[in-house]
């Protein structure tokens, strides 16, 4: 009879056990013995949103810049250039801008400086978008008009200039740039009346810039 007793007791006390150490386990604080411990996993972003940033990108923007032009026959030695551009942009990819290039070359023949004055309109196309690289590559075609003054200079030319570039926002309104423009041109002679060949007006450039975005 004590015995059933004692079994009976024994029962009671392990069910009683069993019921409170779930609540015992509850009240324990995070990080003692037996406390629960919440870990937080960041949350990635949507598979369908880039992981860079969008970069803003103007409608316009205005530039100027200065460099170096010399001509591919040799009509001229290297000199300096200058340039003033408004480009608008018609989506990410492209755009149109208009140009105005000048620059002073001292003649191959020491005749003096032939003045060099070019406008021209293009249509260029972002090789990538201003988000895709820490620069944005880009290439132009145009059509336009040079002229030069000086000994032997010719008051007009078509041109074709051909373009390679980059450019990078530094903030939401100031751009900067640089590139590399062929510019040949057709109908012109910039020869002084001794040269046996005549001599033609097709340069190149290199020029660097800044300028406003809006």
């Amino acid at each position: 009879m004590k015995t059933r007793a004692t079994m009976m007791m024994i029962g009671a006390a392990a069910c009683v056990a069993t019921l409170a150490s779930p609540a015992l386990a509850q009240n324990t604080p995070p990080g003692e013995p037996g406390g629960n411990v919440t870990i937080q996993v960041p949350k990635p972003p949507p598979a369908d949103q880039p992981l860079v940033t969008n970069v803003p990108k103007p409608e316009y923007s205005v530039e100027g810049g200065a460099g170096l032009l010399g001509y591919i026959n040799g009509a001229g030695k290297v000199g300096p250039a200058w340039n003033v551009r408004v480009t608008a942009e018609f989506t990410p990819r492209i755009a149109a801008e208009g140009n105005y290039v000048g620059a002073a070359n001292a003649r191959s023949d020491e005749a003096g400086t032939l003045v060099y004055n070019s406008f021209d309109g293009g249509f260029r196309y972002n090789i990538l978008r201003a988000d895709e690289a820490p620069v944005q590559p880009y290439a132009v075609i145009g059509l336009g008009y040079a002229g030069w003054s000086g000994p032997g200079g010719s008051p007009a030319a078509l041109v074709i200039p051909g373009t390679i570039g980059v450019e990078r926002m530094l903030t939401e309104h100031i751009k900067i740039g640089a590139r590399f423009n062929l510019r040949p041109s057709f109908g012109e002679d910039l020869s002084r009346g001794v040269e046996r060949n005549p001599q033609g007006g097709s340069a190149w450039s290199m020029l660097v810039g800044a300028g406003g975005a809006f």
